[in-house]
């Protein structure tokens, strides 16, 4: 602005000492070149804030920069204030100094008025011809900023949490693009939670809980339970180092909980050398005493698996015995005010258990109820008929089933 007013200044000096002097032509001259001025200013300004966005930007800037920066407001109110002023002050002067021009040489020439209208005309346009350059700049830095937010945006919706947005100013956009950034950290965090969360719940109960969808009084549904056991754990336990339990029994619940999952079955815990399974929990299943038993069956064949791998290295072989039951129970959080657990609670999971360790009295692996029995729709099973038992805390037998 300085360079174009000196300039102003050295044409009206050269005006004056040539032509005749006219206050408002120097007025007008001075005007014309501080509008210039003005906007040569501003055109400089965004040409050096899009070199430094682009700058920022290719070196992936994340920190607000230091000092004080104009806001988005602060640009658009100097924009139009600059823009709509100059407009407005030459074209009030460029008609003053026409209306006394023709106060001095009378209204009797009507090509006065069309020569008056075209330099109004003439200096409109070019004014906003400049004022539509330092808009389309501006606008264009904008866009910069906001593609750059939006690209980024796109990689955070796609799943890609390791994205961070740029801050390539130090206006409203820097502190949404800072805002998104810690929203991401927030994101990652919770996330790494879930994912935390996950290995200690199952994922179908980890989803009710984080959703708060399990009823406060629990809910009865109609469910499968399985229980599977260790054989002669305690004696495996007391041999081994605790160290080598604990990698035993790791390897072994690892290939366990893959069968039960892939049959559509969930582990609600882990209790010792104890597996306690559902199926048709949390989420609804008709087939859920075909999946327990077919996760049975998977399990046996697992396990077989993992003594071949045992006997590879001289490892003792390992054995379990697994019952199931179907039938209704309560499905609910259940705990202290401070500490809960998912659990199935009834008759059912009781007797579950109960079959469990019938498998030694009865030198079975597999034992599954009457009432499992007639539910399932599998015709090829092979079963054998283990008779009438009485279970502890049953005030009636119950029809007990080996699956062969």
């Amino acid at each position: 602005m300085a360079a174009w007013v000196v300039a102003g200044l050295a044409m009206v000096l050269i005006y004056y000492g040539f032509f005749t002097p006219y206050v408002s032509t120097g007025v007008k001259v001075l005007v014309s070149c501080a509008a210039f001025g003005l906007f040569s200013g501003m055109l400089s300004y965004l040409s050096t804030e899009r070199r430094i966005v682009k700058t920022l930007k290719e070196q992936g800037n994340f920190a607000i920069p230091a000092g004080r920066h104009l806001t988005v407001s602060k640009k658009i109110f100097i924009l139009i204030i600059s823009v709509v002023g100059m407009i407005t002050l030459a074209i009030l002067l460029m008609v003053l100094h026409d209306v006394y021009y023709l106060i001095g040489q009378g209204y009797s020439q009507p090509g006065i008025y069309w020569g008056i209208l075209k330099e109004i005309t003439f200096a409109l346009c070019v004014l906003l011809g400049i004022a539509l350059v330092i808009v389309r700049r501006y606008a264009a830095n904008l866009k910069e900023i906001i593609d750059t937010q939006l690209a980024a945006m796109d990689e955070i919706s796609q799943g890609n949490l390791e994205t961070q947005v740029p801050i390539l100013s130090g206006d409203e956009f820097a502190r949404v693009a800072e805002k998104t950034n810690q929203m991401m950290e927030g994101l990652k965090e919770r996330d790494f939670c879930r994912a935390s969360f996950d290995q200690y719940v199952s994922p179908e109960v980890s989803r009710k809980i984080l959703d708060d969808t399990i009823a406060p009084t629990g809910d009865f549904i109609d469910v499968t339970v399985l229980f599977c056991d260790l054989r002669d754990y305690t004696g495996f336990a007391e041999k081994h180092s605790p160290r080598e339990v604990v990698e035993m029994l790791n390897r072994y619940f690892t290939a366990m909980e893959r069968v039960i999952r892939q049959n559509g079955g969930v582990v609600l815990q882990f209790v010792g050398d104890e597996i306690e399974a559902v199926f048709g929990a949390p989420e609804p299943d008709p087939d859920h005493a075909d999946h327990a038993l077919a996760a049975a069956l998977a399990m046996r064949a697992a396990l077989e698996q993992f003594n071949a791998r045992r006997r590879e290295q001289g490892a003792v072989e390992v054995r379990h015995g697994i019952g199931i039951h179907s039938g209704n129970v309560l499905a609910g959080n259940v705990g202290s005010e401070q500490r809960k657990t998912y659990s199935m609670l009834g008759d059912t999971v009781n007797l579950a258990s109960r079959l469990q360790t019938l498998n030694k009295q009865l030198d079975t692996t597999i034992l599954i109820s009457g009432e499992t029995r007639r539910r399932v729709v599998q015709t090829d099973l092979s079963l054998r008929s283990m008779g009438n038992h009485a279970i502890r805390g049953k005030s009636e037998s119950v029809d007990v089933y080996a699956v062969e």
